[in-house]
């Protein structure tokens, strides 16, 4: 199987039909072609530049590629000029895979007719091959780019698959525009069709497996080039008749091609052996004459013993004169020739100088005559045109040896006689002889006399010559004759006497013809039971599938809401009979569900328009009696208010089925449920005297439970003896779970309501304003309090925006924060009234959110004296100021006057610690002071890394002493702030202090800084014993201090946190704790990080605090 480069065979062209029927198939070819474009119109529109420069290098990628290494394989080439080459393209079915996978069917339908135009340009020259890739193309093209579910469908989505389905499909349609291209006529080019489409089949499927292989490994590495498709359900999933026909056409398909295919070859079988048997025969006969024709030329040239010796004479002359007597007795001869041991002529007569040369049959029949077992007479061709035959006589000595060879010319003799028994077999047999150097010596046709018979030997080299098994003394196989341009059945028979062989063939359609003559009933009979078999199978679908879809429209009609009868169903006694009577009861069934459903809607909606009890437990038993038929129903519930049950009756016999409430009470409350269907059952269940006959003679009782409370009963009685079914079962359970939850909201309610009426009190009693707001901030509640301090009325302003009702930015702010839970701030109104207002977040049990609650109480009173403290303090410490720095001078010069004993000198460093520790307190005090009185802030840039790191820096061994590791935390990228630093380093300081002090080996203390939001938020975390959450909230006021276990001997002033909230707010921030007991505190302070900023001067201080 050699492969070479290109592919292009002969002249480039485009051969026309040569039959009618050619042209008609080119015009349906043509049709169709032009059918598949107009369908695919509206892609093309679709198509983008993209898919357009997709099509185009496909479409020149399959013209190029339609001659690109072609295999060609051994049987490739057909013996008949008119059949096309069969090579495999390794390459042609490449760009019409990527084509069905990229851009569709529509793009495939213009790559498919180049790649075909370029096959039957170099290759078949036939114009059906265009339309035949154009087909194939959009056929895989539809193969994968369908979308259905399902293993099949998938496995047809895989590029390899599709590839084996395109080669063979070629293979079909090559057969197909062989049929239509052939010069012949009908039988014959079918036969032709056959032939050309078995030698495609193998290359077609090979450059079809090619072709999948690459585009898988092209799509494995860029998928992206196949379209995202959501995969739907086949058609056949969606109707079951459609199911069974594909079913049915799958199976038949199968069925009627494996009948074809066993009926051809059987009727070919027989066919072909009933005309073998024919030839065979006519071959015999001819074969019996043959020896006994080279007898009757073998009597033509007698010779006689004085004839021998004259020959055998060592005179020429007398040689010559004996084959002039030999010539004058036998006038059918033309020349007669004597001949030697080494094949040169001894004598002739006539002597013809230009005939003297022996043929190279008649020098190896010469050669044969010397050998010792030489024939009596042997017949060889002639050497010039006008001579048919010569014989070849041996002449023997007296040793009975071979002296010389006597060879007899025929002038123009003619072998047709022979030949007429082999003309006309079976109807248009045509017979022939060749000889043994495989000559054909006797020809009805003169062409072909003397022409090379291949025979064996090309027979058995080529594959178009198929054995058909050896008869008793020939052969018979499937070839072609020279020149023909039909497959023939050829049978060959040699004569072993002169080694001749008789041929005679048969146009291979005459063998089709009986074939089908044989077979046509059997393929008439199948085809006619398939569509028997297919008619009861549409009857037997169409019988199944109409029930079901009425019962489907049924179903429909019902869901739509529309009104259906059950006469409408055929009554059957099968299986869909079956099925009809089942979705009648389920037809009642559900019609009785909805009626319940009906029921309970109802019942829903007046439980839920109100929740007295009056009017909502008659609704529910007035339903129960509408749905089960009952003669009277009574409900016995706890009293939500506290007090006697109360009781309910419905129905005529309600009244006398009073006397049952408290015995039915007293069971179900250690029982699930009483069904009783007679008296004696209910007297037994109830404890009743046997003489005492119930009201009722059966009854139903549930009990009424909720949140394993229990409510009370719910209960039936009927006029006679009861069966229950489920349903009924479940309608009272539904009614009863419905009378438990009236029950239970109606207690929720007057609970509620008796907290709301307290709450109300409480809220309007008191003197501190509240306002709650929802997660929409929008005023939910507001008292009296609040209304006389904002003025406002709280029917005006409920479900308003705190934005828009309440007038102090900060409060609002505290209202509509959502960064903490709490917040407190001190709020100036007017000019003389200062609130402390705290704002916190409501949370559920659960944690959800439901708003926000502020309180504001009047602080004026205790803001006055607290002015009046820090007067009274700042002019004490402005006063104490001088008089301790005398104190601590003289002290100091104490030792200066006389040497002090060891006890003077420790009460005298007592006395300096103490005026050292009054000094601090004055300068934090003056510090406060200066800071609350609005003194104006230096303003400066300040590296906040470097701040943290010197602090860390300064009080490392403060720490280190104190078993303390100072870390500092911060990102590269934190801002530049604008500031009073030495306030803030204060602020910091005191913090560190503080840590070092209170947390003392207590491990790593951090240093961290964090942009957030607009803030930049300094914080000091130790790891020390924590404060208490309710000390966290008066931490930063003055002079307080946290008491708590191993703190007693820490000393301070209390205004360290005083100090840092100051600076903190004078700098537009805030500052805040947060600590969990054991957990150690961070202590946070935020600053503005935009530039620019300005503090207010003289503003009031406000105080924040996060736990």
């Amino acid at each position: 199987m050699p492969v070479s480069l290109w592919g292009v065979s002969r002249e480039v062209s485009l051969n026309l039909p040569n039959r009618a029927v050619g042209y008609l198939l080119l015009l349906f070819s043509i049709a169709l072609f032009t059918y598949l474009a107009l369908l695919l119109r509206p892609s093309y529109r679709r198509y983008s530049q993209k898919q357009w420069l997709w099509t185009a290098a496909l479409a020149l990628a399959g013209f190029i590629a339609s001659q690109l290494l072609p295999l060609r394989f051994q049987f490739a080439s057909a013996p008949v000029a008119d059949l096309p080459a069969s090579a495999a393209m390794l390459l042609g079915g490449i760009p019409l895979l990527l084509a069905g996978v990229v851009v569709g069917p529509a793009g495939a339908l213009i790559v498919g007719a180049l790649t075909g135009l370029g096959t039957s340009l170099g290759q078949t020259h036939q114009l059906f091959d265009i339309f035949g890739g154009a087909f194939t193309a959009v056929s895989v093209a539809f193969v994968l780019q369908q979308n259905y579910i399902g293993k099949v469908y998938h496995w047809l989505r895989q590029p390899w698959v599709a590839g084996l389905f395109s080669g063979w499909l070629l293979t079909i349609l090559s057969g197909f525009g062989s049929f239509a291209a052939a010069s012949v006529s009908g039988l014959s080019a079918l036969d032709q069709a056959l032939v050309v489409a078995t030698a495609n089949f193998w290359p077609r499927l090979l450059e079809g497996l090619v072709a999948g292989v690459v585009v898988t490994l092209v799509l494995r590495n860029v998928p992206d080039l196949r379209p995202f498709q959501s995969l739907i359900p086949p058609p056949t999933r969606r109707s079951l008749q459609k199911r069974l026909q594909l079913n049915y056409f799958t199976f038949a398909a199968l069925l009627i091609l494996l009948s074809i295919s066993v009926v051809y070859n059987l009727a070919v079988s027989v066919s072909t052996r009933l005309v073998v048997n024919q030839m065979a025969y006519n071959a015999a006969v001819v074969a019996d004459e043959i020896p006994e024709f080279v007898n009757q030329l073998d009597m033509q040239l007698t010779l006689f013993e004085d004839d021998q010796a004259a020959l055998l004479n060592a005179d020429t002359a007398v040689a010559t004169q004996a084959l002039v007597e030999l010539y004058r007795r036998n006038p059918a001869y033309q020349q007669l020739l004597l001949v030697d041991e080494v094949n040169g002529v001894t004598a002739v007569y006539p002597d013809e100088s230009n005939s003297l040369a022996l043929s190279p049959t008649e020098t190896r029949a010469a050669a044969s005559a010397f050998s010792p077992n030489a024939k009596d007479v042997a017949l060889a061709n002639m050497p010039t045109p006008d001579q048919v035959l010569s014989l070849v006589i041996p002449i023997r000595n007296a040793e009975n040896r071979t002296a010389a060879v006597l060879i007899g010319r025929l002038a123009n003799f003619s072998l047709d006689e022979l030949l007429v028994g082999l003309q006309g077999t079976v109807g248009g047999g045509t017979g022939f002889l060749v000889n043994e150097d495989a000559q054909i010596i006797a020809h009805p046709q003169s062409a072909f006399l003397r022409a090379d018979w291949p025979g064996e030997e090309d027979r058995l080299r080529s594959l178009w010559f198929l054995g058909l098994g050896r008869m008793d003394a020939g052969e018979a196989f499937r070839g072609w004759l020279q020149g023909g341009h039909t497959r023939e059945l050829i049978y060959t028979h040699t004569v072993e006497e002169t080694g001749w062989t008789v041929v005679t063939a048969v146009p291979y359609e005459i063998v089709l013809g009986q074939a089908l003559r044989i077979g046509w009933p059997l393929l008439l009979i199948l085809i006619l039971g398939t569509a028997l078999f297919y008619t009861n199978v549409a009857l037997l679908g169409r019988d199944i599938t109409q029930p079901i879809n009425k019962i489907v429209a049924a179903s429909k009609t019902m869901a739509a809401g529309g009104s259906w009868s059950a006469t409408e169903l055929e009554q059957r006694e099968d299986e869909i009979g079956e099925l009809n009577q089942a979705f009648i009861q389920m037809q009642r069934a559900t019609r009785k569900q909805l009626n319940d459903l009906s029921l309970l809607l109802g019942t829903s909606h007046d439980v839920s328009t109100s929740i007295d009890l009056t009017q909502g437990i008659p609704a529910i038993l007035r339903g129960a009696l509408r749905g089960t038929g009952a003669a009277g129903a009574r409900a016995v519930v706890l009293n939500p208010s506290g007090g006697a049950p109360l009781s309910f009756g419905e129905g005529p016999a309600a009244a006398a089925m009073k006397e049952l409430d408290r015995p039915i009470m007293t069971r179900l409350r250690h029982m699930q449920e009483l069904m009783l269907a007679t008296a004696n059952q209910i007297r037994a269940a109830l404890e009743l005297p046997r003489e005492v006959e119930p009201p009722v003679p059966a009854l139903v009782a549930i009990p009424l439970y909720s949140h394993d409370r229990f409510q009370g009963i719910l209960w039936l009685g009927y006029r006679q003896a009861h069966s229950y079914d489920i349903s009924e079962r479940n309608l009272l359970v539904t009614l009863a779970s419905q009378t438990a939850v009236l029950v239970e909201n109606a207690r929720l309610y007057a609970i509620a309501e008796g907290g709301r009426r307290r709450l109300a009190a409480v809220l309007a009693s008191t003197t501190d304003a509240v306002i709650v707001t929802d997660q929409t901030e929008r005023i939910l509640l507001i008292n009296r309090a609040a209304e006389r301090i904002f003025n406002l009325n709280a029917s005006k302003v409920v479900g308003r925006p705190v934005a828009k009702v309440i007038e102090p930015a900060k409060l609002v702010e505290a209202l509509t924060g959502r960064e903490e839970l709490t917040r407190n701030l001190e709020l100036p109104l007017g000019e003389d009234k200062t609130y402390y207002a705290s704002a916190s977040t409501i949370i559920s049990n659960e944690g959800q959110v439901f708003g926000r609650v502020a309180v504001l109480r009047d602080i004026t009173h205790l803001k006055e004296i607290d002015e009046m403290k820090s007067d009274f303090v700042a002019t004490v410490s402005h006063d104490l100021r001088s008089p301790l720095t005398y104190m601590r001078g003289y002290a100091t010069m104490v030792p200066m006057v006389d040497e002090l004993s060891p006890k003077q000198h420790e009460y005298l460093d007592k006395i300096l610690v103490g005026i050292d520790q009054m000094s601090q307190l004055v300068d934090d005090l003056l510090d406060l002071g200066r800071i609350e009185a609005g003194v104006d802030l230096a303003q400066e840039r300040i590296e906040v890394k470097s701040l943290l790191e010197s602090i860390a820096e300064e009080y490392w061994q403060h720490a280190h002493l104190a078993g303390i590791k100072l870390q500092v935390d911060i990102a590269n990228d934190i801002p530049v702030i604008t500031g009073d630093g030495s306030l803030i380093r204060q602020a910091l300081t005191n913090l560190v202090g503080n840590g070092i002090k209170y947390a003392p080996n207590s491990g790593p203390m951090w240093l961290r800084a964090e942009q957030k939001n607009e803030e930049l938020v300094i914080s000091v975390q130790d790891s020390g014993p924590g404060i208490p959450k309710q000390d966290q909230l008066r931490l930063f006021e003055k002079f307080y201090r946290v008491k708590q276990r191993g703190t007693e001997k820490v000393k301070g002033s209390g205004l360290g946190l005083a100090i840092v909230r100051s600076i903190a707010e004078r700098h537009g921030g805030r500052a805040w704790c947060y600590s969990q007991q054991g957990e150690g505190c961070t202590f946070s302070i935020s600053l503005p990080s935009q530039n620019g900023y300005r503090p207010p001067v003289a503003e009031k201080r406000t105080a924040d605090s996060e736990p």
